[in-house]
C-alpha cells in the first residue's frame, strides 16, 4: 500500500510538472519559431550575398539611413550637368551619379577638359577619365602648389593657391606661378533652382554609400540592429530555445506509451 501511494504521488508530481510546463513550452516555442524564422532568412541571404549582390546593393531608405545616424554631407555641389553631371559632395566625386573618387578633403572645383576630368582639393589634383578612372593623382611631391582654393580654365588651366595663382604647362605636369593678365573663369558650382533635385540625389547616393544591405543583414542576424541590447536579448532567444528543448524532452518522455518505457 506504501509503495502504490508512493508511486502515486511520483506520477502526480510528474502530471502537475508536465501541465505547468506545456504552456511555457508552447509560448516560447512561438516566440522563439519567429526569432530562428528571421535569423534563418538572414543567415541564408549573407551565405549568398556575393551572388545576390547585397554586399555592394546599398540602402537607399531614409528613415533606415537615419536610424544608422548618417546624416546628408555638409557640402554639395553640381559643376555641369551635361554632357556629364559633375558633382561633389564633401570630398566624393561624383561622375552621372556613380561615385568614383574619395578625395583626400573636400572638393574645390571641378572641369571638363577634352576627355578628361579634372578636380582639386587643398593639396591633390585629381585626373579623371570621364568613365569615372583615377588616371592620375598629383601633389606637393610632383609640384603641385598647397593651399589650393579654385581650379579656372582659360585656354590653359589655372589654379588659385593660398599664395597666389598658378599657370599648368600643356601637359598638366609644370605649374609656375604668375599673375593673371584676365579675368579667369573658376569652376563655380551651379545655383540655379534646377540643379535642387540633382543636389538632394547626390546627397541620399552620399548617405548611402556608407551603407550596405550586407551590413544591416548582420546586424539584424547578430542582434546589433536592435542597439546595444540587441545581442542580450538574442542571447534570451537561445536561452528560450534550449529551455523549449529540455521542457521537450520531457513532455516527450512522460507522455510516452507505458510499454516503451518498460522496455528501457
Amino acid at each position: 500500500m506504501i509503495h502504490k501511494h508512493h508511486h502515486h504521488r511520483k506520477k502526480s508530481l510528474r502530471t502537475q510538472i508536465t501541465k505547468q510546463l506545456r504552456p511555457w513550452h508552447r509560448s516560447l516555442g512561438v516566440i522563439s519559431a519567429l526569432f530562428i524564422l528571421l535569423m534563418a532568412l538572414t543567415g541564408m541571404l549573407i551565405n549568398h550575398s556575393n551572388h545576390l549582390s547585397i554586399d555592394s546593393a546599398h540602402v537607399e531608405q531614409k528613415w533606415l539611413l537615419d536610424y544608422y545616424g548618417i546624416t546628408p554631407p555638409n557640402q554639395i555641389n553640381i559643376y555641369q550637368t551635361s554632357p556629364l553631371k559633375l558633382a561633389s559632395s564633401d570630398n566624393l566625386i561624383w561622375i552621372d551619379n556613380r561615385l568614383t573618387v574619395e578625395a583626400d578633403s573636400s572638393i574645390k572645383g571641378m572641369l571638363s577638359l577634352g576627355r578628361m576630368l579634372i578636380a582639386v582639393d587643398s593639396n591633390n589634383l585629381y585626373l579623371l577619365s570621364k568613365e569615372g578612372e583615377l588616371l592620375e593623382k598629383q601633389d606637393a611631391a610632383t609640384g603641385l602648389p598647397r593651399g589650393i582654393q579654385a581650379i579656372g580654365y582659360d585656354e590653359q588651366v589655372w589654379l588659385k593657391a593660398s599664395d597666389g595663382t598658378y599657370l599648368a604647362d600643356d601637359d598638366l605636369i609644370e605649374w609656375e606661378q604668375t599673375q593673371t593678365l584676365a579675368p579667369i573663369a573658376w569652376s563655380k558650382p551651379l545655383v540655379e533652382v534646377s540643379v535642387v533635385n540633382e543636389r538632394e540625389m547626390i546627397a541620399l547616393q552620399a548617405r548611402s554609400s556608407h551603407l550596405t544591405w550586407e551590413r544591416v543583414l548582420l546586424d539584424i542576424h547578430s542582434g546589433r540592429f536592435f542597439g546595444s541590447l540587441g545581442p542580450w536579448f538574442m542571447d534570451l532567444v537561445a536561452l528560450a530555445l534550449i529551455i523549449m528543448s529540455i521542457s521537450g524532452i520531457y513532455i516527450w518522455q512522460q507522455q510516452k506509451p507505458k510499454k516503451l518505457r518498460k522496455r528501457k
